[in-house]
């Protein structure tokens, strides 16, 4: 078995090559365009195993590799976890706390030949299609919030009078005069972020057509899922692109619930309690989704009970958390034997 650290930058990918023993082949840095990277995988002589960190990048990347004759199989990590790992091999190498891009790209194949690599799953061209168009319009719709809150916080400084975006879109008399009021520069900028809104009205309504076709609602797995208190469509579909497989979670829901960004860090030393939060780094849609989705079935009747208690005892915003981790777990289940939600 021969394994290829490959470590990706936007001008150059730096390689090591390595065998089974840990002996070292061929190392090389090329540019990152695809005649150079093929050019350089055609002077291997035997299929290797290569392995790269996630960049923004890294889906173009894994689509040549894999279609290389050379390459016997593609594996993505983790860049966070998989940079702990190296820094501590290195020091084993006897490279102490140096680092480039070929002890870099040597650390990769390392991780890779002693079965460390912490990989992630790389989406397919069809899967990558459905989270990208959620994803867009996710985005659409936090920027027309934001604007939306700017022509308020505009309004709010000269009146005090409740005048809404929708009372000046429909025009009323009352929304005339107050618009007219106001200083020149002030209606300029507003009519300008009026436009705006509106175009990501346009967009965001062109998306959900499109995601109406790519994940329409009668999709067997949006049913699923749908059928769990606090979900509609639109965390459905959330879901559904972000996890992609469910059995990448190595068959237990706690991975789900890590990947989620709902696993709780405690810090305690010396038996005194520290600090408990949740953990940052996770896949934010997830999140969003799962808390959303506890907003809204925490007057369920199989959920309300605990979340009373758990709001009473702790706080309404843990007992939000604690619900969201059982939705997270329900869902785990539910994609695993493929079974709607038991009331």
């Amino acid at each position: 078995m021969y394994y290829l650290g490959c470590d990706v930058h936007r001008r150059q990918c730096t390689f090591h090559h390595m065998d089974q023993d840990g002996s070292h082949g061929l190392q090389e840095s090329v540019p990152t365009t695809p005649d150079s990277l093929i050019r350089f995988l055609d002077r291997l002589k035997d299929s290797a195993i290569i392995t790269f960190e996630a960049t923004g990048s890294y889906f173009w990347l894994s689509q040549l590799f894999q279609s290389h004759p050379m390459i016997a199989e593609v594996h993505i990590v983790d860049p966070r976890r998989s940079r702990k790992l190296a820094e501590e091999l290195a020091v084993q190498a006897g490279y102490g706390r140096a680092k480039n891009d070929h002890i870099d790209a040597e650390m990769l194949a390392e991780i890779e030949r002693k079965g460390l690599a912490p990989l992630i799953h790389a989406p397919t061209p069809e899967q990558l299609e459905q989270r990208t168009i959620n994803r867009h319009r996710f985005l659409l719709i936090r920027l027309r919030t934001r604007m939306i809150n700017l022509v308020h916080s505009y309004i709010a400084m000269h009146s005090h009078e409740k005048l809404s975006l929708n009372d000046l879109k429909k025009g009323s008399v009352g929304a005339k005069i107050f618009f007219n009021s106001l200083p020149k520069y002030l209606q300029m900028i507003i009519k300008k972020l009026v436009d705006i809104i509106e175009l990501h009205n346009q967009q965001i309504r062109q998306f959900e057509k499109e995601l109406d076709k790519l994940l329409p609602e009668n999709h067997p797995i949006i049913q699923i899922i749908t059928s769990a208190p606090g979900f509609g469509l639109v965390l459905a579909r959330t879901v559904l692109t972000e996890i992609i497989d469910i059995r990448y979670f190595k068959d237990h829901p706690k991975y789900l619930v890590s990947y989620s960004g709902l696993a709780p860090i405690e810090h305690n030393s010396d038996g005194k309690k520290g600090s408990i939060k949740l953990n940052r780094h996770c896949n934010y849609y997830l999140k969003y989704a799962f808390i959303e989705a506890a907003h809204a079935a925490r007057n369920h009747p199989k959920y309300r009970e605990k979340y009373q208690r758990d709001a009473k005892k702790l706080g309404k915003q843990i007992a939000k958390f604690n619900l969201a981790r059982r939705l997270v777990k329900a869902i785990y289940w539910m994609l695993i034997h493929q079974q709607p939600f038991k009331h």
